[in-house]
């Protein structure tokens, strides 16, 4: 008995039943077409109520369009989280009237000045404030869209702003007299209770519970990245000494980006916040800095001039992936700054 020997013998029927005379009335035959036309109207829309209309589970999202250049599926076409808004310093000139903040969505979308004479631009963490630099006269803090700008801190030289996760503090590198060492001082939002951090340091980052901080500065011959209590009365423990600068602080406290030099140029680097795991993200003869983790750390955004003039680039948290999201847009203090992100 072959494979097919128990199959019904449907060509048969069919054969005998086509053979038979046809007894029913011609309409009854007109009005089935019809029925079963209406039925497979109604299907065809009921499809399309499921897979497009109101109905749909992709119903009211909004798509998310892959910056120019990605190819569908690839690491650089990767979706970046959406409402998350990027902030970053802009140069065209010497004067205070050539330094400006911006602000664009994640993908490079949107970019639009929001503050003039600024720099050092940091999110408060519900996104709905931005504290920055204010040319040449100290820190102001503002509405996102930079509206009812206020001055908290009358300081010429008070840069490189990091907000606290619970809102309540600004941390900053200060050096009143323009003499001596830069220290890391923190300042409440409405500019009262300021306090010194720590003697000697800058570019500050806070942990994700606020208790500690991670800055650069030296201590002896070495040079790096230090952890000090956000409290203040420690000098600091060196986490990783080779000239590194710029650290940023992953939003789930494990890991901390920073910048260092490679053959003279800075590249960004990660290593676990206990100082171990190190691991270059970026190489080149392009200088890569101003790291900031995106809200859900699985982001990097930074700038770069790879490519002939400075932009704002995003990679994967491994290094991988690297896409270029805005151009022309050199940064003021680009050794210094980080750019700062929120959702």
């Amino acid at each position: 008995m072959g494979v097919f020997d128990n199959m019904p013998d449907a060509g048969k029927k069919k054969a005998q039943v086509q053979s038979q005379p046809n007894r029913l009335p011609w309409w009854l035959g007109v009005v089935g077409c019809l029925v079963l036309l209406l039925c497979l109207a109604l299907a065809g829309v009921g499809g399309w109520y499921f897979v497009a209309g109101p109905g749909s589970p992709s119903a009211g999202k909004v798509a998310v369009v892959a910056p120019a250049g990605a190819t569908p599926g690839s690491a650089s076409a990767a979706a970046v989280q959406p409402n998350v808004k990027i902030a970053y310093s802009v140069f065209t000139g010497d004067t205070a009237e050539g330094k400006s903040v911006w602000i664009m969505n994640a993908d490079g979308s949107g970019a639009k000045r929001i503050l003039p004479q600024a720099s050092s631009p940091a999110f408060s963490p519900d996104g709905k404030q931005i504290a920055y630099y204010h040319w040449t006269d100290g820190i102001y803090v503002a509405n996102a869209d930079g509206s009812n700008a206020h001055k908290i801190v009358g300081e010429t030289h008070a840069k490189f702003l990091a907000w606290s996760n619970d809102g309540k503090w600004i941390a900053f590198s200060s050096q009143p007299t323009q003499k001596g060492n830069v220290n890391i001082d923190a300042v409440m939002v409405d500019g009262s209770k300021r306090r010194t951090i720590v003697i000697g340091g800058s570019m500050a980052s806070w942990s994700p519970d606020d208790q500690w901080i991670v800055f650069a500065d030296c201590r002896g011959s070495d040079c790096g990245i230090l952890k000090a209590s956000s409290l203040g009365g420690d000098s600091g423990a060196m986490i990783v000494a080779d000239m590194a600068t710029n650290p940023a602080w992953s939003p789930d406290g494990k890991r901390i980006v920073y910048q260092a030099d490679v053959d003279g140029v800075k590249q960004l680097f990660v290593i676990n916040a206990d100082g171990s795991g190190k691991k270059q993200l970026t190489s080149g003869t392009a200088p890569h800095v101003g790291a900031q983790w995106s809200p859900d750390g699985a982001v990097i955004f930074l700038r770069s001039p790879e490519g002939g003039s400075w932009g704002i680039w995003r990679i994967q948290a491994d290094g991988s992936g690297k896409t270029k999201l805005l151009g022309d847009v050199q940064p003021v203090d680009w050794a210094f700054e980080r750019l700062a992100v929120t959702k």
